[in-house]
């Protein structure tokens, strides 16, 4: 194999611009601090993947990351051999171009980035949201009608007695009291004539109660 080296380019993902320069025999991707090229995006699984310096070139090979490693389009399903200019994604976010190194001697995780890209613009923190003003509801418009109130008890006005009602009244009255002094005289002319009939003035005790007043035969 030549003595050129290789590297790897981000085109897009957390640093844009960024070079890793493939040094050693093997180059482990992925999320986790211990690995050689660390790239911190949620699309990037820890170990995600590996490149490994063979008698031909360069070997790509995914470790059964979650998201998958593609090559110009393609899903690895196995170890793929790079060729220069090859575009590598990481998931669906962060992609690498695989090329010949300009530089030689140049540690592994450069932090500088390639000439004719620009660094990545610092995080900016996202801006508070605020829920939207809610218009206050308002009764409706007064429309003239006056809602109807409960019905007012009824009341009936108790008609006065008249003078005709109150003279029926009292001749009723008067003739109840003629009838039954009536009957009353009646029974006490009936005993009268009975107790003379029988004769029971002379019979005791009624012959000693009214002696005064007459005398027995």
């Amino acid at each position: 194999m030549e003595s050129q080296t290789y590297q790897l380019a981000m085109r897009s993902g957390p640093t844009p611009g960024k070079v890793y320069f493939l040094i050693k025999q093997e180059n482990y991707i992925g999320r986790d601090f211990n690995n050689d090229i660390v790239i911190n995006d949620s699309e990037v699984s820890r170990k995600h993947a590996r490149i490994v310096m063979q008698p031909a070139g360069y070997t790509l090979e995914d470790l059964g990351s979650t998201n998958g490693t593609f090559v110009s389009g393609q899903r690895l399903m196995g170890p793929h051999l790079l060729k220069p200019g090859e575009l590598i994604m990481l998931g669906e976010n962060v992609s690498l171009v695989f090329e010949i190194s300009t530089e030689e001697g140049v540690p592994l995780t450069s932090s500088e980035p390639m000439p004719g890209y620009a660094k990545a613009p610092a995080p900016v923190s996202p801006r508070e949201t605020y829920a939207p003003h809610q218009p206050q509801a308002y009764p409706p418009p007064y429309t003239g009608q006056v809602p109807q109130g409960p019905p007012e008890p009824y009341y009936v006005e108790p008609q006065p007695r008249g003078p005709n009602r109150e003279r029926r009244g009292s001749r009723t009255l008067f003739w109840a009291g003629c009838g039954c002094l009536l009957v009353l005289l009646c029974l006490i002319v009936a005993g009268v004539a009975a107790f003379d009939y029988m004769n029971l003035y002379c019979q005791p005790p009624f012959n000693e109660l009214l002696s005064f007043l007459y005398t027995c035969p």
